[in-house]
């Protein structure tokens, strides 16, 4: 009956509605096309969902401490590291109250017990500002933890290979170390904050009982994103619900020990281990700065000092998603290239040449592959959404459809389950981490982003697709931008490209 009342319309809307029909018919064999390769691209990044969900449902108790850790625990543990909090920033508009915020963190923390924290917690923040430094050096003031220490990159640094960017601003921390400021008796380890980073008390009480018994020297934890939540766009926040699930597969890389794949943030590196290695990474073979910093720096130490050293802290870091769609897509870009910079780089290093056949096709093609299903998400979305319309078409003037073969089907049915399913794991873990929501509120947010999540996912992978687009074409050009912290610096930087 639906059919035949559809297909009434549209012969009202084309006469007899014949046109219409003998157009679609003509149309079959590019319709059978695009059913075939809507298929096959959907497959591909398939196989990368049913990775995720190999850890999701088999080692989730891996994926973050559940077990709450005390005061009182961690002092009968003993052998507590010194861990010193670094943020790196460029002192852009918005950054400060988003800093301010993961101080009065730690500041929390040590108020619970000042003898076991303060000689134990340190923060360390490395501006390239001047006007920053005045700004956050009375920040510091304010907040009631004596051991946060405000250090200006000066304008002339360099460094020996020319390193720009966030890594040189990382770079000089580790000169200064090396020089000996800051220097702490006992083992000392880096943990690695974003602007907008926060660990809790009761996270960071986890980290603590973490590095106090392991000897892992490079680990990472998950990252939710309930921070200026409602601030950001529907999009947007679609958009970060797929990151969660990531760090599924985060988790897998960090503790198999080959990494395809390190956020800069959340990531716990011991001190000696990085004034070794540094971050003083040069230039790309095309003469541009490195924008992924973080994978860079990764990868070295695998090639350096082998799978080893990596390992997976599992304490929750909670930060925020960009406020506008052009600032998610700069910062997607910004990621794909970088990696693309990255894996051109270690092609050229003589300890990858020197790594066994297999370990160097791990290495290389297992991070292609991520890259790929990730870019590929554009195309695929472009043509299910063709392959789709055309379907419907042929149903709303009473042609069959075109069937797929039922395996093909069970298995695009199956792929899109995980799919959404990511979606809403990623988006509950992100709301839930915000204490403003109620539980009905919750529900009404997760199925506001599934039913957003299938344009967020053409915009992100569009990013990927344009970044990888833009290397083959020669067009390596980067710049050091962050993601805007606050909606009204995001405005800001709206309004100023609107009048560029």
């Amino acid at each position: 009956m639906l059919t035949g009342v559809v297909g009434a319309g549209w012969s009202a809307l084309d006469g007899s509605g014949q046109p219409v029909r003998s157009a679609l018919l003509s149309l079959s064999g590019v319709g059978r096309v695009l059913g075939v390769v809507t298929a096959l691209l959907i497959v591909v990044i398939g196989v990368r969902y049913l990775l995720y969900f190999r850890s999701y449902f088999f080692f989730w108790h891996r994926y973050r401490q559940l077990e709450p850790a005390t005061s009182e625990m961690l002092a009968r543990l003993g052998n507590l590291p010194n861990v010193k909090i670094q943020v790196t920033t460029r002192g852009t508009a918005g950054s400060l109250p988003v800093i301010e915020r993961g101080l009065r963190n730690v500041a929390r923390l040590v108020d619970e017990d000042p003898d076991l924290y303060a000689g134990k917690l340190w923060v360390e923040v490395f501006t390239e500002s001047a006007a920053s430094k005045r700004a956050l050096d009375t920040m510091a003031d304010s907040i009631p933890f004596e051991n946060v220490l405000v250090v200006e990159v000066p304008t002339d640094y360099e460094t020996p290979n020319l390193t720009r960017f966030k890594a040189r601003g990382l770079h000089y921390a580790v000169e200064l170390r090396r020089g000996g400021f800051n220097r702490l008796p006992g083992r000392t380890v880096i943990v690695h904050f974003d602007e907008e980073s926060v660990m809790e008390p009761p996270e960071l009480r986890k980290l603590l009982r973490f590095l106090a018994t392991t000897d892992k020297l490079l680990c990472e934890g998950p990252i939710y994103y309930p921070f200026e939540y409602c601030d950001a766009g529907p999009v947007c926040r679609a958009m970060e619900a797929g990151r969660p699930i990531n760090c599924y597969e985060c988790r897998h890389v960090m503790e198999s020990g080959v990494p395809l794949h390190l956020h800069g943030s959340n990531l716990v590196i011991d001190e000696e281990l990085e004034n070794r290695l540094g971050w003083d990474i040069g230039l790309t073979k095309d003469g541009q700065p490195f924008i992924a910093e973080d994978y860079v720096f990764g990868v070295k130490a695998y090639l350096t000092e082998g799978p080893e050293i990596f390992g997976w802290h599992g304490s929750v870091m909670l930060e925020q998603p960009p406020f506008s769609i052009r600032s998610a897509y700069r910062q997607r870009y910004r990621w794909v290239l970088g990696v693309l910079q990255g894996l051109q780089m270690i092609r050229l290093m003589h300890e990858f040449q020197a790594l066994p056949s297999a370990d160097r096709r791990r290495l290389l093609w297992g991070t292609r592959y991520r890259l790929a299903t990730f870019a590929l998400g554009l195309p695929a979305g472009v043509v299910s959404l063709l392959y789709i319309t055309y379907q419907t078409a042929r149903l709303a003037t009473g042609i069959p459809i075109q069937r797929l073969p039922e395996g093909v089907m069970l298995a695009l049915v199956f792929v899109g389950f995980l799919w959404l399913n990511s979606s809403f794991i990623g988006v509950w873990y992100n709301v839930s981490s915000n204490p403003s929501f109620t539980f009905l509120q919750r529900w009404i947010e997760t199925t506001r982003v599934l039913a957003v999540a299938p344009v967020a996912g053409i915009f992100e992978s569009a990013a990927a697709a344009g970044a990888v687009l833009m290397w083959a074409l020669g067009r390596r050009q980067v710049s050091w931008v962050p993601t805007p912290k606050t909606k009204a610096a995001d405005e800001a930087v709206l309004d100023g490209a609107a009048h560029e």
